[in-house]
């Protein structure tokens, strides 16, 4: 008898073109890397991609299968458990992961609907993976002889049909008796510039929120990988990237609180470093930590901007606070740090989840209000989902808040493998006892509003000019949402499109949302990306980068009718004129298209004012100063970090609007800022400055 093998699979959807989930496997990695070392007789290989494993498994099926479970590939990781046993029966299948509801009843109940299942492992699974594999040897391979034996912290069959739940193993305290997986070369394989390394330093997260699966008491007690390891592993990761794929800028950080703890500050130390010699990481990708922000601040200080601080207070209503166990965040301490985050030309991200229990309306909608109010560069709003693994998916919380939820597809998470159809879908909240349906949908379009007009900073210059006259930051978000309403032609249908499809995507049980994806003609509007798509993303990427002529007019005109409204025009001399350009200058700045030529190239138009060196004097209310003598043109350029950053970064996510979604949580947004410059005069910026985000504009000269 050969090698025994071992197949591990963190799988991720890749069959629409756009990666689904687009992290390197490093959870699984860390298996193989125990793995390695302590059984190096047996042949384990990592699997991500699940063509890549359908592959393999025809050509060579393995001995051992084992499968991670996430909320993003349950259904996947059973389809191959299915397709496994088809060609060989005899092949031990283990899942494990936290996507598993919390109530052993309906642990157990589920083990027994997916026979396809053999062992399913609680808890982390580093070491644990390799102790099951033994128990294996220990069995002569034997699925049945294994069942008689006790296998720790897993759910799995006696012979005689019992199913035998142990109890779930506490957490691993080193964490670094766990080889390193990248320092190994474990994770070599998957720097094929599409994936991007995800990397951890520590594990753990000391807050109880009832809607995660880190509240749960089991996850309270946070452990440290040692800074050397996480530098040498960080060295590797810059260094190899450099080498191989150096398009790919996203570094992600697994963490639930970067930057909270005083040693995240020589770690950031530290990757600020290796951009500096590796020009990696562009991106990095991080929850950042819930106190201490300016610990939060210096940490994203030291990587050059290059991570969103991200200041996630969820409601700022305290009776929703105390329904979720969430500590009450202090909202004062990041306003008095504000100032000094956007002096120092950092951004900064809050976010929402709709549909808490006991949030309304007003409540959500005040706490978007006072965010926006307090600064922060843009405000997210999330869904409720349905965890499994956290507390408000629980049979109780459900009943308690009565909950009114809803499935749909989860974007990108879904293929043909072994001429079979699979979908991974997700459940969402959409309506609760203090929150109706029709709030749910008011709330997606102001959300809507959020990312198309707020999150990108495309209008904040015109936000501050605005905020010298008495208008607040939220009556300028919450005046786009009935401009967009009242608006004809493409905006219009822009939000029409939208509202449907975020009511068509709802389904009222799994089994229905499945059956309507799996008819032919629909499974082909999916896979062509015309439904099924993160909606949020899909309308930002079209309005950033194919509809944002209309787009920019829509807000121009909202702004201006605030100012219409308080009567202020009048203040302001040669408004028309003035306005136009203003308008004109705001739509250049913004690189946007369909092709990557047309998104990258330069773009100039006529101007009556020196907008750029208006902008450097703070916005006089009196534009009449900086009238050009005569109309000039200007020019507008993306600069060099802009276009390879940009660049790459399309490279790696394509042009169709599915793949923009995805770029544009993954970039920094000055990258689709173009500088502007006075035409025929290369190298000389108008009125001294490189400006910030924008686009293409229609005339509106004489509006």
């Amino acid at each position: 008898m050969g090698a025994v093998s071992v197949y591990l699979a963190d799988l991720r959807y890749n069959y629409s073109g756009v990666l689904a989930t687009d992290c390197m496997p490093t959870g699984v990695a860390y298996m193989k890397a125990v793995m390695d070392e302590r059984l190096p007789e047996v042949k384990s290989r990592l699997f991500a991609y699940p063509d890549r494993l359908w592959g393999a498994i025809q050509t060579d099926p393995p001995d051992v299968l084992m499968v991670s479970n996430y909320c993003w590939n349950e259904a996947l990781s059973l389809h191959f458990g299915k397709l496994v046993k088809r060609m060989r029966p005899e092949t031990l299948v283990v899942m494990g992961g936290p996507n598993i509801s919390l109530e052993e009843e309906r642990q157990v109940a589920c083990f027994q609907h997916h026979p396809e299942i053999d062992v399913y492992v609680r808890g982390e699974g580093d070491f644990l993976a390799t102790e099951v594999v033994q128990h294996f040897l220990d069995a002569g391979l034997s699925i049945r002889k294994l069942g008689e034996r006790e296998i720790p912290s897993s759910i799995y069959r006696r012979a005689d049909g019992q199913i035998v739940t142990q109890k779930i193993r506490e957490r691993q305290r080193q964490l670094d008796d766990i080889p390193s997986p990248w320092l190994s070369g474990a994770l070599d394989e998957f720097f094929d510039g599409k994936l991007a390394p995800l990397i951890e330093t520590n594990r753990g997260c000391p807050f109880s929120c009832t809607f995660c699966v880190q509240g749960e008491r089991w996850y309270t007690k946070v452990n440290y990988f040692s800074t050397e390891r996480i530098k040498n592993e960080l060295e590797y990761i810059a260094r190899r990237i450099a080498e191989v794929c150096p398009w790919q800028g996203v570094l992600r950080i697994a963490d639930s609180n970067f930057g909270m703890y005083e040693r995240d500050g020589e770690i950031s130390d530290f990757i600020g470093r290796c951009q500096k010699i590796y020009g990696y990481p562009q991106y990095v990708d991080a929850t950042t930590g819930k106190n201490r922000p300016e610990r939060v601040i210096r940490a994203a200080e030291s990587m050059n901007g290059a991570m969103l601080l991200d200041y996630a207070v969820q409601s700022l209503d305290e009776g929703v606070l105390r329904n979720v166990k969430r500590q009450t965040v202090k909202l004062e301490a990041y306003e008095q740090l504000h100032a000094y985050v956007r002096g120092r030309g950092l951004r900064s991200n809050s976010d929402l989840i709709l549909c808490l229990p006991g949030e309304t309306l007003q409540s959500h909608l005040a706490a978007a209000r006072k965010l926006v109010d307090s600064g922060f560069n843009q405000v997210t709003n999330f869904q409720l989902m349905m965890l499994k693994g956290s507390e408000l998916e629980t049979i109780a919380s459900r009943r308690e808040f009565s909950f009114v939820s809803r499935y749909r597809v989860l974007p990108k998470n879904f293929g043909i493998y072994g001429d079979e159809k699979v979908f991974d879908v997700e459940e969402i909240v959409v309506a609760t006892d203090t929150l109706l349906f029709e709030d749910y949908v008011t709330c997606r379009k102001l959300a809507l509003c959020s990312v198309v007009f707020w999150h990108d900073d495309l209008f904040e210059e015109v936000a501050q000019f605005l905020a010298r006259f008495g208008v607040k930051r939220s009556e300028c978000w919450e005046a786009m949402l009935p401009e967009l309403e009242n608006s004809s032609g493409t905006p219009r249908r822009f939000l029409e499109d939208f509202v449907g499809e975020t009511v068509g995507e709802l389904f009222p049980t799994r089994e229905a949302c499945i059956e309507f994806y799996s008819r032919e003609e629909n499974f082909d509007r999916l896979a062509r990306g015309k439904i099924g798509e993160n909606l949020i993303q899909k309308y930002h990427a079209l309005a950033v980068f194919h509809l944002w002529p209309e787009i920019c007019d829509v807000a121009m005109r909202g702004f201006e009718d605030l100012l219409l409204k308080r009567d202020l025009v009048r203040q302001i001399p040669d408004f028309p004129r003035f306005w136009a350009d203003l308008c004109r200058y705001t739509s250049l700045r913004h690189a946007h298209g369909r092709t990557v030529e047309v998104i990258l190239a330069p773009a100039r138009g006529s101007f009556r004012y020196d907008i750029p060196r208006w902008l450097t004097d703070e916005m006089p209310a009196d534009p009449s100063p900086y009238r050009f003598v005569e109309p000039e043109e200007l020019e507008f350029h993306l600069g060099p970090e802009g276009t390879r950053g940009l660049r790459d970064a399309l490279e790696v996510w394509s042009t169709q609007v599915r793949g923009l979604g995805k770029l544009l949580t993954r970039i920094k947004l000055s990258w689709l800022t173009r500088e502007c410059r006075h035409s025929g005069q290369p190298g000389r910026p108008a009125g001294g400055i490189p400006v910030r985000p924008a686009g293409d504009y229609r005339e509106v000269a004489g509006r």
